[in-house]
């Protein structure tokens, strides 16, 4: 399985490709565009947010609303379209104006704004989403939360909490402006964006916490280490922009391996852990637990206040410029992350079990 992704931030459409995805797969349009809503939510989001109301069309791969088995591709058209007319010589500070630049020597920056920018998270929305509806045939369900938001975070020990009633939590963090699913905490991370960030016209990171449940052991391989599964998370949720770490499982590596490996325990003839601080992989390959994984957002680096910087025609100092960007997009993130990470199953369960029809695939998976 390939995924490929296309488009300029500002031109006429953002496309994403899904190559060897089975036959037989009835997607949903609405759950896609439900999903892509919810990548544009969220407290401290910028002004395009207001102009862009992304909606998914098909236009390969689909027949009556079932794949063929052929090449699936997505298109989102952007209305916010070529916004800036000047040549920009200044790179500001944390973005890939001035890498990019260095590398390829094309001396307008707006070029390398247009692929660095988040607006290509739209597709990558849209085929993780179209990944949710393939594991909904296997009982598998990817959900994030925030976890924290500049200085606020929630505490570990209620993500154990969590995992107890996805349902009541998820519907808790839809509640919530901020997608954090404890009341207390989203009003102190509210009142954090409203304090720390856009009333200092600044920019706040924070981090989001990814699940995916009902996953049987033995995804992945050990064979190919790049092909791990958690060397797939490491890569695809790294390409995420802003993101600047990922963690699998138990976050806290100071206590001792007594404490923290998943001891063994049978129930009714099934083999389970009594804990699961391995974040559901071992050796690259899934156990039977839930999958955790912890994502790091660092602050966007688009500043109303600007940074100094410096001329690449002239070499003289210079400020940055102020180009329109969000104040915290943790929110946001939460679908981009969990969509991310059923891209990565969806991967695994065919390259495992196949890619002709997806009735075949369930048979042979459910077999195993």
């Amino acid at each position: 399985m390939q995924v490929k992704i296309a488009g300029d931030s500002h031109g006429p459409q953002m496309i994403g490709l899904i190559e060897e995805i089975p036959a037989g797969l009835k997607i949903d349009i609405e759950k896609i565009n439900t999903d892509l809503r919810r990548r544009q939510l969220g407290y401290g989001r910028g002004n395009r947010m207001k102009l862009e109301k992304d909606e998914v069309i098909i236009v390969s791969g689909l027949w009556e609303g079932i794949t063929t088995g052929a090449p699936l591709v997505l298109i989102i058209n952007n209305k916010a379209k070529n916004p800036i007319k000047e040549e920009r010589h200044i790179p500001r500070p944390g973005h890939g104006d001035y890498s990019c630049w260095y590398k390829y020597r094309l001396d307008d920056l707006n070029i390398y704004t247009e692929r660095n920018s988040a607006r290509w998270t739209s597709v990558l929305t849209a085929i993780g989403s179209v990944a949710k509806q393939f594991l909904e045939n296997f009982g598998i369900t990817t959900m994030s939360f925030v976890k924290s938001i500049g200085k606020v975070s929630v505490e570990e020990e209620r993500f154990e909490e969590i995992q107890k009633d996805f349902t009541y939590y998820i519907q808790k963090r839809n509640e919530s402006e901020v997608q954090c699913p404890f009341e207390d905490i989203s009003e102190k991370m509210m009142e954090e964006i409203k304090e720390n960030a856009l009333k200092k016209a600044t920019t706040l990171g924070g981090s989001v916490k990814t699940f995916a449940t009902n996953v049987k052991p033995g995804l992945g391989s050990y064979a190919d280490v790049l092909n791990r599964v958690d060397s797939k998370i490491g890569k695809y949720f790294m390409s995420i922009p802003s993101v600047k770490g990922v963690f699998i499982g138990k976050e806290d590596v100071s206590i001792p391996g007594s404490e923290f490996q998943d001891p063994f325990k049978v129930e009714d003839g099934i083999i389970h852990r009594t804990k699961n601080y391995a974040g559901g992989i071992e050796a690259g390959i899934t156990n039977g637990e839930n999958i955790i994984v912890t994502t790091y957002f660092k602050p966007i680096s688009t500043l109303a206040n600007p940074l100094p910087s410096v001329d690449l025609k002239t070499k003289e100092p210079k400020e940055a410029p102020y180009i329109r960007s969000d104040s915290v997009v943790i929110p946001a993130a939460t679908v981009i992350t969990e969509c991310t990470l059923a891209i990565i199953l969806m991967e695994e369960i065919i390259d495992g079990f196949g890619n002709d029809n997806i009735e075949l695939i369930k048979d042979r998976y459910f077999k195993k």
